[in-house]
This record gives C-alpha cells, structure tokens and sequence, in this order.
C-alpha cells in the first residue's frame, strides 16, 4: 500500500493530498529504480513543497481583519539604493518596534515576511501581520528607515483561504534564487515563533481508493476549484501520481 493520504487543517480551511511515498513498500520497485530529478525538476518540486507550507502557515494563523502589509523605500534623487544587509537591518529595526507597540497594545506580534528587488530595482518587504492600528506601523517602518518612506496596508479578506497570497510570496522568493546575486535572506521567509504549525493526519489508502480520487465535498465546506491538482509526481520520482485540493468553511448565515 504505496499510497497515503494526507489531511492538514488550518484555520478554515482543509487540505486533502493523496501520493505514493517509498516509506512502504510495493511489488517491483527496487532501490534502483529511483531516478534522480533534472535541476529544473527538483526546482519545481521545491516551489510547489514551500507554496504548501507557507500556504498552510497563513491559513493556520490569519485571518480576516489581518493585513498583507508593504513596506516601501521612497528615493531621493541620487540617493543609493538599500543594499541587501541594509534592508535586514531595516526590517530588524521594524520587528523590534512592532514588538514594543503591540506589546502597549496587549497583543503579541505575529508576522511572516519576505522581501523584493523589483525589476527597476525598487526595493519592499512584504508582511503578513496581524491587526493593529496602521498609524502606529507607519510610525515603526519611520524608526526602522528615517526620511520618505509609506506603508501599504491590504486587509485580508474573509475567506481564511490565502493560497494566492502565499504563491505571491514564493514568486519573488524563487526569483531571486535564480539572480546572480542569489537569495535575499538565508530562508525564503521569515516569521515570528509563535505561529500555530498545523500537523497533518496521515493514513494509508489502497491503490483502488487512489484511483477514484475526486474532491469531495463535505458538510459546511466547499471545495476551492483553484486548488485541485493533479498529476504525475512524488518525492522519490518513481512516476506515481499525486493529487490535492483544499475546503474551505463556509460563512454562517444569520437567520
């Protein structure tokens, strides 16, 4: 029984992945029949594994009200870029502020956080952070980068569904990968440590139950039609297939 299925609950969401693992063995395969992934392979294999993670992140700890947060740089004229270890400084000075303006506020900060280099050079950081007064991060990224600088605030919506924010994120995360000059930070995110890490349920399946997969709606959920895949990968590339989709909560309608 190669086959497992994978269930992940964060926040109001559901992820259901069915996929053969080598962990248990089946007929026929022997250790040499493993083949080793082109890089371009191993790459996609690699964006689509950070988008679940990332994905399941977000779900798992924001919500509506919360905010996909930019910090932007506003040049004067002939005035030099932020260097990469500028920018690390500055996003450090800003976490550090937020800290002490939530702590005031009796919050706890909770944030996950890339940054950019866009094509003409401009310089971001994208946050997911949870709510707070927008004035008083405002007042933070002034600490962290003194002179002309905005913030950008985009409240997420009410789905708890956030996949397209996060494959956002890994797109300049992988862009940057492939620049010359290499990743922006060490990781492709950051985030603060007391985000909730949702464990999935895992359970083998037989090969007739991965053969029937469809996404299945269940009571007080419905299937994001974005997020169904399926196709021809698995971690050990033995061509077995894989296939995933997401539920999402519905909203309670008051009678």
């Amino acid at each position: 029984m190669p086959y497992v299925e994978r269930i992940t609950r964060a926040g109001k969401t559901i992820e259901v992945e069915r996929y053969f693992t080598s962990r248990y063995k089946k007929p026929g395969i022997k250790r040499g029949d493993k083949v080793k992934p082109t890089k371009e392979q191993q790459a996609k294999v690699n964006t689509r594994q950070a988008e679940r993670k990332l994905r399941i992140l977000m779900n798992a700890n924001f919500g509506y009200g919360d905010y996909h947060l930019e910090l932007d740089y506003i040049r004067k004229k002939g005035q030099p870029d932020r260097t990469k270890e500028q920018m690390r400084k500055d996003i450090d000075v800003f976490l550090r502020e937020c800290r002490k303006e939530y702590k005031k506020a009796g919050l706890e900060l909770k944030y996950i956080h890339v940054m950019e280099i866009g094509e003409r050079g401009a310089r971001h950081h994208h946050l997911v952070i949870n709510k707070i007064d927008t004035e008083i991060l405002q007042r933070c990224w002034y600490k962290a980068y003194e002179g002309h600088n905005r913030i950008k605030v985009f409240p997420l919506d009410d789905s708890g569904n956030y996949a397209k924010l996060a494959s956002y994120f890994i797109k300049y995360t992988d862009k940057h990968r492939k620049d010359e000059d290499g990743a922006l930070q060490g990781k492709r995110w950051n985030c603060s440590k007391n985000l909730v890490r949702p464990e999935p349920e895992i359970r083998v399946i037989t090969d007739r139950q991965w053969f029937k997969a469809e996404p299945r709606e269940i009571k007080g959920y419905y299937v994001d039609k974005d997020s169904v895949s399926k196709g021809v990968h698995s971690p050990d590339y033995y061509g077995y297939g894989y296939f995933r989709y997401t539920l999402v909560k519905l909203e309670e309608r008051g009678g």
